[in-house]
């Protein structure tokens, strides 16, 4: 039982570091005991496979037992014939299973994670450029592990008001898609491609068929594995209107599906744990699920996540505590100056410094609006040069303009072209093994080669290093505020109003003066851009009020310059 582990929390408490296999739940489990895991440094086996595999291995190749098959295959205490993990598997709790099993079962699995860890160890001292990266990723675990636990509080008010509003937009646009379609049964590929194309089953329709051209491959008309003439929701989305009645079909259809997904996937949750739990919305943070090595998440009891939900719901989300605030401190235009200072881009750089708005540099050249352009403004980072033709010409626009990131970017392809692989400057590895050129000329995995170097950059690395010290920071102070989240660029904290200025002043040193002596002295590498931290608090998270007062920091110190 919990309340017996004195000892173990003693031993832990003396002990250099702690070896687990992921640790976040152990460490979880520790709390409960007593542990104080701010003190507490971890080697993750688990994430020591994922460092050393970059982007090959992740969630379910990363398991103890095939972690160890990997690196150890010819241990005799190795899982050849693994009779308790059967019994786990098929549901025997281990409460039902005898002890000694249990006992040599658990024996057996520590002895594996420090063969396991010596293994990794050994290998990473060979190829010492993983070994910060590996400790970056240990020293954010027990934060993530305190973070986890906490949760999200939704205000329950504001849940049925966006309810009850996306449920009469939802009737609406299902009435406006009945009288469009004549009632048909849209949710059947057969009567749906009868009303797209026309045809077999044409005749049998309450109104005509729309006439929409298939989708076609070196002229020949993409089907499913069947024959069928595909209605997916993808093959939708690339349809060319050519009518006005298509036009406004394909824009009803979308919008219903949207709604429907809105409330399905999130807002009946979000109603359902209101309540169920009083409101607290709880996920778990994957720490080795994604190629790029940022940050994942998962929901729990109601199977929401926290890293991707619209933008939207982020005022339906309040402080737990009467009278306290939601903050947020994110890493301004992190991407960006992530890739100018891998690109050494000097164009970049002044940009920067000028604080030129490169959304709404995006905004003019397309011809819509800001918010519109931020889905556009960054594209060409990750390999983007598809689209209509303002979009193609702007991608070409912001390449040539950015011409540093644009010819960092053509090198890592050629590397890989070359070797399958590509080490980055802070000494992860990404690995890419079939890529190849294609007769047109473009390179397989071009698109993910840009992609991986910059988003794992600025939100792989930067932002758990901000995050481990802004925890550590709080704790410290002995400030009441408390971490809830944190989402790929960004800190989410309740907080106490009299503890506003901290939130500031704690966002600037963290995400911003810190960034800097940690990558100089763990990666030794002198950043050549200005971080920049926006931070806003209001009481709820990301509303109107918090936006009026969002405050932007930006590095002052240091000269920063391209080489």
């Amino acid at each position: 039982g919990e309340f017996n582990l004195s000892q173990l929390v003693a031993d832990i408490e003396s002990a250099d570091f702690l070896i687990a296999h992921n640790a976040k739940f152990e460490l979880q489990w520790l709390v409960r005991c007593g542990l104080d895991i701010a003190n507490v440094v971890v080697w993750d086996t688990m994430l020591g496979e994922y460092v050393i595999g970059g982007n090959r291995w992740v969630w379910q190749q990363l398991s103890l037992p095939a972690s160890v098959k990997r690196r150890l295959p010819d241990d005799p205490s190795n899982y050849k014939k693994d009779f308790i993990s059967a019994m786990f598997k098929a549901g025997i709790c281990s409460s039902e299973v005898p002890e000694s099993w249990l006992l040599s079962y658990c024996a057996r699995d520590t002895i594996l994670a420090r063969k396991l860890f010596e293994s990794q160890r050994t290998y990473m001292l060979e190829d010492s450029q993983l070994m910060p990266v590996m400790y970056t990723r240990c020293l954010a675990t027990p934060v993530l592990a305190d973070i986890e636990t906490a949760g999200m509080q939704l205000d329950n008010d504001k849940v049925s008001g966006l309810i009850e509003e996306r449920e009469r937009e939802y009737q609406k646009s299902l009435l406006d898609l009945e009288e469009i379609t004549g009632g048909i049964n849209t949710n059947s590929p057969k009567q749906l491609a009868s009303f797209l194309y026309g045809g077999e089953g044409a005749e049998e329709l309450p109104v005509p068929p729309l006439k929409f051209a298939e989708l076609r491959k070196r002229g020949e008309p993409l089907r499913t594995p069947s024959g069928l003439r595909k209605t997916d929701a993808g093959t939708l989305l690339k349809l060319k209107a050519t009518t006005k009645t298509q036009k406004k079909f394909l824009e009803i259809h979308k919008r219903t599906k949207e709604l429907h997904n809105e409330l399905s996937k999130y807002l009946r949750k979000f109603e359902q744990c209101g309540k169920e739990v009083g409101g607290r919305l709880l996920a778990q943070f994957n720490q080795s699920n994604t190629r790029t090595h940022r940050l994942s998440s998962s929901g729990l009891d109601y199977s929401t996540q926290f890293q991707n939900f619209p933008r939207a719901y982020k005022p339906i989300f309040r402080a737990r505590h009467d009278g306290w605030l939601v903050g947020e401190a994110d890493g301004s235009q992190l991407e960006f100056r992530a890739a100018a200072h891998l690109g050494r881009d000097g164009v970049a750089l002044e940009a920067i410094l000028s604080g030129v708005d490169v959304h709404r540099e995006s905004a003019n050249f397309l011809g819509v609006s800001r918010q519109d352009a931020k889905a556009e403004t960054f594209k060409p980072l990750y390999g983007g040069r598809t689209g209509t033709p303002e979009q193609v010409r702007y991608y070409e626009y912001f390449r040539k303009t950015y011409y540093g990131i644009a010819d960092t970017q053509q090198r890592w392809i050629d590397t890989v072209l070359n070797t399958g692989a590509l080490r980055t400057e802070w000494g992860l590895k990404y690995y890419w093994p079939n890529t190849r050129m294609e007769r047109s000329g473009y390179v397989v995995n071009s698109t993910s080669i840009c992609n991986y170097p910059v988003q794992g950059f600025a939100t792989a690395e930067i932002i758990p290093i901000g995050l481990v010290y802004f925890w550590h920071y709080v704790r410290a102070a002995g400030l009441s505020m408390m971490l809830v989240n944190t989402i790929h660029d960004s800190i989410i904290a309740e907080l106490p109003p009299e503890e506003r200025e901290h939130f500031h002043v704690l966002a600037q040193i963290a995400l911003i003066d810190e960034v800097y002596a940690y990558l100089e002295g763990v990666y030794q590498i002198s950043l050549t851009v200005p971080l920049a931290a926006g931070v806003m608090t209001g009481r709820n998270w990301s509303d109107e009020d918090a936006k009026k007062n969002e405050t932007t920091y930006t590095a002052t110190e240091g000269t920063f310059s391209v080489k």
